[in-house]
C-alpha cells in the first residue's frame, strides 16, 4: 500500500512540475492551493530550475521534517524535508513551529544554519517581553535571500481563525500578523517568486480565513515585481 501511494504521489509532483513548468514559461505567476501540505513539491521544483537561490519562508504549525513519515516519502509532515534535498534552496525560515519531534530538532541544529525555526512559544515570550512583532518580521525576513517563496499552512494559524484544519495546535499566529511579516520580505525590497496556501478546512470560516490569505498573497506577490 505505501509502495502505491508513494508512486502516486511522484506522478501527482510530476505533473505539477510540469504544470508550473509550462505556465512560469509563458511568464505566469503561480500560487498552489491544497490539499495537505505535501501538495507543492513539484512547484518548487519548477522553480529550483528557474533560480539558483531561493529561500522559503514557512509558516506552520509543524517543522514538516520528516523524512518519510510513517513510511510515506511525499507526507504533508515531510514537505519542508523534501524541499531540503533541492539545493537550490538556500535558506529555510520557519515561523510559528510548535509541534515538532527530536529528530526534527536534530536536523535543525545539524543544517549549519540553511534552516532557522522561529518556534511559537519563543516568539510569544520575546512579544510579552515587550519586543514588538514588527521588529521580529525584520529580523526573520533578515535571513531569507533575494528571492522568496512562501509556504502558508493554515494550521500555523491561532485555531481560532481554522478550527477545521486537519492537525490543529494550540498557539499560533493572527492572521494580521502572518500579512505583516509578508509586508516585510517586500518592504526589505525581497521579491515573492511563489506561493502555496494549504491544509484549509472545509468549513465556511475556514474557507473565509483561506481566501483572504490568497487574495492577499496574490496581490503582495504582484507588488513585489512592481
Amino acid at each position: 500500500m505505501r509502495q502505491t501511494i508513494n508512486e502516486a504521489c511522484a506522478a501527482v509532483n510530476q505533473w505539477l512540475f510540469e504544470q508550473t513548468s509550462e505556465a512560469l514559461d509563458r511568464g505566469k505567476r503561480i500560487g498552489v492551493i491544497g490539499g495537505d501540505h505535501s501538495t507543492p513539491l513539484g512547484y518548487m521544483q519548477a522553480l529550483a530550475e528557474r533560480y539558483s537561490n531561493y529561500g522559503i519562508l514557512h509558516i506552520d504549525a509543524h517543522a514538516d521534517l520528516r523524512n518519510a513519515y510513517e513510511g510515506f516519502q511525499y507526507s504533508h509532515a515531510s514537505i519542508m524535508f523534501n524541499a531540503m534535498q533541492i539545493p537550490q534552496i538556500s535558506k529555510l525560515v520557519q515561523v510559528g513551529i510548535r509541534d515538532f519531534c527530536h529528530d526534527e530538532v536534530n536536523l535543525i541544529q545539524q543544517s549549519n544554519g540553511r534552516i532557522s525555526t522561529y518556534f511559537d512559544p519563543a516568539l510569544k515570550q520575546k512579544l510579552y517581553a515587550g519586543v514588538s512583532w514588527l521588529d521580529l518580521c525584520r529580523e526573520m525576513v533578515a535571513e531569507l535571500p533575494q528571492q522568496v517563496y512562501i509556504s502558508f499552512d493554515a494550521d500555523g494559524l491561532d485555531p481560532k481563525l481554522c478550527p477545521n484544519t486537519g492537525t490543529p495546535v494550540p498557539g499560533g499566529l493572527e492572521l494580521e500578523q502572518t500579512f505583516c511579516l509578508i509586508r516585510e520580505v517586500i518592504h526589505s525590497g525581497r521579491s515573492i517568486i511563489g506561493f502555496d496556501v494549504s491544509e484549509v478546512g472545509n468549513g465556511e470560516w475556514d474557507s473565509n480565513v483561506g481566501a483572504r490569505t490568497v487574495y492577499k498573497l496574490c496581490n503582495l506577490m504582484s507588488l513585489s515585481h512592481v
